[in-house]
């Protein structure tokens, strides 16, 4: 597990050097949001199912222009994300459709108020985060959002419900 924890940092950390250089281009085509959301989810569950966490999968048909590997990366990196903060028994809500939106909710114990502004930082890492992070995949998360010229946030779910929610909305 070690070995592959430092080679998922190395990956990490070669893709955000080579974003500050500016040397990413991405490979824009016709593509499905919700597509890229229901593969990526579906790659993580038998990392779900280890964890006892239930995936929840509600998609409809997002088509945009986008690059499909990076938007199936950045869905990845939020299911997987939700995953490690969940309970086991907790489920995990994903859901993409119309306007191109995204949204990934856990039932974990939520975000600090006072760390939201942070998680999208470099390195950050929740005092109380589950081991095994390497604190650059909400970057990376972030990245991907804004170069296709949309957005990323981080909430909780409100109303009540433990958890926190992230939701992407690109053009």
């Amino acid at each position: 597990a070690g070995a592959a924890r430092m080679e998922q940092l190395v990956a990490d950390l070669l893709l955000l050097a080579r974003t500050d250089a500016e040397a990413v281009e991405l490979a824009l085509t016709d593509t499905d949001l919700a597509n890229a959301a229901a593969e990526a989810t579906e790659s993580l569950e038998p990392v779900a199912a280890e964890r006892g966490v239930r995936l929840v999968l509600e998609v409809v048909p997002a088509p945009l222009r986008g690059d499909d590997v990076r938007l199936r990366q950045l869905a990845a990196i939020l299911v997987d994300n939700a995953i490690r903060h969940s309970p086991s028994g907790g489920r995990v809500t994903v859901q993409a459709g119309p306007g191109a939106r995204l949204t990934v909710e856990d039932e974990g114990p939520g975000l600090d108020p006072a760390h939201l502004d942070q998680v999208f930082e470099r390195f950050w890492r929740a005092p109380d985060a589950p081991s095994g992070g390497t604190g650059l995949g909400l970057a990376i998360a972030r990245w991907i959002a804004e170069r296709h010229g949309g957005t990323i946030e981080a909430s909780n779910r409100g109303g009540g419900q433990a958890g926190a929610r992230f939701a992407v909305h690109l053009p």
